[in-house]
């Protein structure tokens, strides 16, 4: 199935999903209908992902999220959830980075016995067509994670996990010309896989703060301004111009480890919405120690329904 085949029929999908969650079934309490949407402001200050400063540029995103589908309770420890998905990010300065992502997922979750305090596990998986400013980008995102956690106490949980991610670019690009230079041009097409734990602690029945660290393994694309001297042609797997910062700007894919720490806290506004504020440092390390920093600030309301 094509890229854009499967983009059709996610889109029925997530309206499909969205149309249930409206919809609602009161007469069937094994079935909710669930709907959650989340908008805020993001800003990165490394949105190139570039190793030299001069190359190195920052942006703010404004973000908007929904899903809606239905939770299937299972008995008193198990849950599926499926739901449609859409999400976009549109960039104040670089209008080739904002994006709109239209998809679904699902997810299963179980508990080890009965009682807030036993261990859980889920496993979840999704897939979204995502269309960029910059068409060189589209492509289909798909996600497997598995997690584990635990509440030690009401106030303390701890839980963590693995994952696999893969991206497909629609319209891969021929590489450049380049003299004694034979190269992809697909940079915009990557897969990895990840580890993760994050502890959550309730400092009153309104706040609650978090932190987390990941390592991903796998392919990177990085940004910067192309000079025929640079080494980094040979270690990269694929190369093409990248016209979403500007025309002399080129993408390049290669092999690096990214570990990333998060810290943030959440603010329980009602019953049904909190005021959630996030700080992510990442640092990629590549082949001959090339190494990418990048800074995420994010502050959004959840809503929860």
């Amino acid at each position: 199935m094509g890229n854009l085949t499967a983009y059709r029929v996610l889109r029925v999908l997530a309206l499909l999903g969205l149309g249930l969650a409206l919809a609602g079934r009161p007469g069937e309490p094994a079935a909710e209908g669930v709907i959650n949407a989340e908008a805020g402001l993001s800003h990165d200050n490394n949105l190139s992902r570039a190793l030299a400063g001069t190359d190195i540029v920052s942006d703010t995103a404004l973000n908007l999220a929904m899903s809606g589908g239905y939770a299937f309770v299972l008995g008193d420890r198990n849950a599926v959830t499926m739901t449609g998905d859409l999400r976009t990010a549109q960039f104040r300065e670089f209008h080739g980075m904002s994006n709109v992502a239209l998809g679904g997922s699902a997810s299963w979750r179980g508990k080890f016995g009965v009682g807030a305090l036993v261990p859980w596990t889920s496993v979840s998986a999704s897939l979204a067509g995502e269309q960029y400013g910059d068409s060189i980008r589209n492509g289909l995102r798909t996600n497997v994670s598995l997690r584990a956690g635990k509440r030690f106490s009401e106030a303390l949980e701890l839980s963590g996990g693995g994952s696999f991610d893969r991206y497909r670019a629609d319209d891969v690009m021929e590489g450049p010309t380049i003299p004694g230079v034979s190269i992809s041009g697909d940079a915009f097409s990557l897969k990895g896989s990840s580890l993760f734990a994050r502890a959550d602690y309730a400092m009153s029945e309104r706040w609650l703060v978090f932190a987390g660290i990941s390592v991903r393994h796998g392919d990177v694309t990085a940004s910067t301004r192309f000079h025929p001297e640079t080494p980094i042609l040979k270690y990269s797997t694929a190369f093409t111009r990248d016209p979403a910062f500007g025309p002399d700007y080129f993408a390049y894919r290669l092999t690096g480890t990214t570990w990333s720490y998060l810290a943030g806290a959440s603010l329980g506004m009602t019953a049904h919405s909190s005021l959630n504020v996030g700080v992510t440092r990442a640092l990629t390390y590549a082949t001959d120690d090339f190494e990418y920093q990048d800074t995420q600030v994010n502050a959004s309301v959840i809503f929860s329904y």
